[in-house]
């Protein structure tokens, strides 16, 4: 897990392993100081020049890859836990130990459904899983969440490192892939705790930070007032029940707190 408060970036041109000319940035974050994340910037695309000198380049997609694009760090909760605002604008919960499981579920295909199946029988079928787990592990327990695509769990018995154990429950519980890639890649979990803008009437947000011009800084600004606005009287998900052991770690209640206010997933609102 990387929370920076400082990000600069570094450019240059170099060419592939087919001699195509390509123009690579890299960002560089630190705790420290601007100068040593512009250090760390370099640093970074340095490996990348090395990279992409032995084979075709192929493009990150940021969202769910090695994240290039930096985060403005809102606040840290301890020492492995802290908000960031992603490129969208949606606040994003990162924990280094506190598991949250995310899965997709589109629901049934046309066929599916002419033989009654629903996405409510698709949730339970998840469900079922996470509780077959939760009896073979008596000493587990988790939280269950309704989000606006699927479902989120949250275990809070003990804290779980991103190791191969965790990334092997996450598959066994059917979690999104892309998610499974971006906790592997990050060794962190990520749970969105506002709305997508796109749901609540807003646009997407010019440039990305740190914002580099007053123009964009006047601009983000300008958008966050209406992205604010717009998403009172939206939760991002519902809490649901919880099952197996109903231990809450010392070391993971605090996330919770944090997750369940900002997401509000105790109140009566309609998903986004």
């Amino acid at each position: 897990m990387k929370l920076c408060k400082y990000w600069d970036v570094a450019e240059t041109s170099a060419a592939d392993a087919n001699g195509k000319t390509l123009r690579l940035r890299k960002w560089g974050g630190s705790n420290t100081s601007l100068d040593d994340a512009r250090k760390q910037a370099r640093t970074a695309l340095d490996s990348l020049v090395l990279r992409v000198a032995v084979a075709s380049f192929r493009r990150d997609d940021y969202s769910y890859s090695m994240r290039d694009v930096p985060e403005e760090l809102i606040r840290e909760i301890g020492g492995n836990a802290g908000v960031t605002r992603n490129g969208k604008g949606c606040l994003v919960l990162n924990t280094a130990d506190a598991m949250f499981v995310d899965i997709d579920i589109s629901g049934p295909g046309f066929f599916a459904r002419l033989f009654g199946a629903t996405c409510e029988g698709e949730e339970k079928k998840y469900i079922a899983k996470l509780k077959e787990y939760l009896l073979q592990n008596p000493a587990a327990g988790a939280r269950i969440y309704r989000t606006r695509g699927g479902l989120r769990y949250l275990f809070t018995h003990a804290p779980q490192p991103v190791d191969d154990a965790a990334i092997a429950l996450l598959r066994q519980l059917g979690s999104d892939k892309l998610y499974v890639q971006l906790c592997r890649n990050q060794n962190c979990y990520r749970a969105r705790l506002t709305p997508k803008p796109f749901r609540i009437g807003c646009g997407r947000i010019s440039g990305h930070y740190p914002y580099a011009t007053p123009a964009l800084q006047d601009g983000f600004k300008r958008w966050l007032e209406m992205y604010t606005r717009n998403s009172d009287g939206y939760a991002v998900c519902e809490f649901l029940t919880s099952e197996g052991n109903a231990r809450i770690h010392p070391a993971v209640a605090p996330v919770m707190a944090e997750h369940d206010a900002a997401s509000r997933a105790t109140a009566p609102l309609p998903l986004a």
